[in-house]
């Protein structure tokens, strides 16, 4: 740092363009006479004594008698503390400004984009904590580690969280211990692939591929955006994974997602196993808020190429019904946006599995 710099330093630290001036030229001369510090600097001599004495009261300088007005700089230890301290708090100041201008309204905004990783971390966090149905997260070890407290909590909610695991083969492995109670499920995925995490199919915390050339986020607390990400976890990082952890079936699953529940459920329905559920959602014909309880006694799912193939990925397509019979009466329900079914399901629990008894 030059001396110009310097002294625009100083003043930044609120010293006056004198004060800056004597005090530099005072170390630079050591000790010296009020009149040797005005020569040496762009003090007047009509300034100096009163600069120099404002600078004692700062304790930048020490002011002495030897036959004439003496000046020393004061032991630099205790500015230097001082400007580091405001340099760390300035330092601090601007991070903060920063974070508080990318930082979303949560609360209020539908569609952000940021471009702080660690704002979508955060908002990942929030949707994480706020989750009552199931989270998808596609999310590397480090990330996981990063969540895995707040997903265990979501999950000793009773939400169902499926994990995407990210990384290479050569990557320390995760073991049964550091999923359990945390997750439903893990599977593996070995090449990259964006940051998503999803809450109740209707918050989205995004970041791209670490790959990509442009840094951004997206935060997104809408329904028809956030099923985009769904759509994109199940079929580029979830259905093609290998499962690598799945805790005890006995564990009450939710879905938020009538499909992802058919397709998970079609070979114990399509077996005739009994699938009793909870289905929570709203009344189609007149709009209230309706729970309905009972074992599945159809379905209605798919396409006619779904059923020729084979494919899960067209099983997610066309048709996705189903009847609950809660003892009185038959209830047809529907996913997100149904028309023609009784209720429009919005939180799927599966309360018991019955298999069919094997004939003798």
């Amino acid at each position: 740092m030059d001396t110009e710099e310097l002294l625009e330093t100083l003043q930044a630290a609120d010293l006056s363009f004198y004060q800056a001036n004597a005090y530099v030229a005072l170390l630079e001369l050591g000790t010296a006479s009020a009149t040797e510090v005005a020569d040496a600097s762009e003090v007047p001599d009509a300034r100096i004594y009163d600069v120099l004495r404002d600078l004692d009261d700062l304790g930048y300088v020490e002011l002495y008698e030897q036959e004439t007005f003496q000046a020393r700089a004061t032991d630099p230890e205790t500015i230097v503390d001082g400007l580091t301290d405001r340099a760390s708090a300035l330092e601090n100041a601007a991070e903060e400004i920063q974070d508080r201008y990318e930082r979303p309204t949560l609360d209020t905004q539908t569609v952000s984009i940021v471009k702080r990783f660690d704002t979508v971390i955060e908002a990942a966090r929030s949707f994480v904590r706020d989750a009552e149905i199931q989270i998808h997260a596609t999310l590397t070890r480090d990330q996981f580690e990063t969540l895995r407290d707040d997903l265990a909590d979501a999950h000793d909610r009773g939400v169902t969280v499926n994990v995407t695991l990210l990384g290479g083969d050569d990557d320390p492995p995760l073991g049964d211990d550091d999923f359990e109670g945390a997750v439903s499920a893990v599977r593996r995925f070995h090449r990259p692939s964006p940051f998503i995490v999803t809450s109740d199919l209707r918050r989205t915390a995004f970041a791209p591929n670490p790959a990509a050339i442009e840094e951004y986020g997206l935060i997104l607390q809408n329904r028809s955006f956030t099923y985009v990400f769904f759509w994109h976890f199940l079929l580029f990082a979830w259905l093609p994974s290998p499962t690598v952890y799945a805790e005890d079936a006995a564990t009450p699953k939710r879905y938020a997602d009538i499909r992802q529940f058919l397709l998970e459920h079609r070979q114990l329905l399509r077996d005739d196993a009994t699938v009793t559920v909870e289905v929570a959602g709203r009344h189609v014909e007149d709009n209230r808020d309706v729970t309905v309880s009972g074992p599945i006694v159809d379905t209605d799912h798919g396409s006619a190429a779904a059923g020729s193939l084979s494919s899960d990925v067209l099983a997610l397509t066309g048709t996705a019904t189903f009847v609950v019979d809660d003892g009185d009466d038959r209830h047809t329900v529907g996913g997100w946006g149904a028309t023609y079914e009784d209720v429009e399901a919005r939180c799927i629990t599966v309360t018991a599995v019955e298999d069919v008894p094997a004939e003798n």
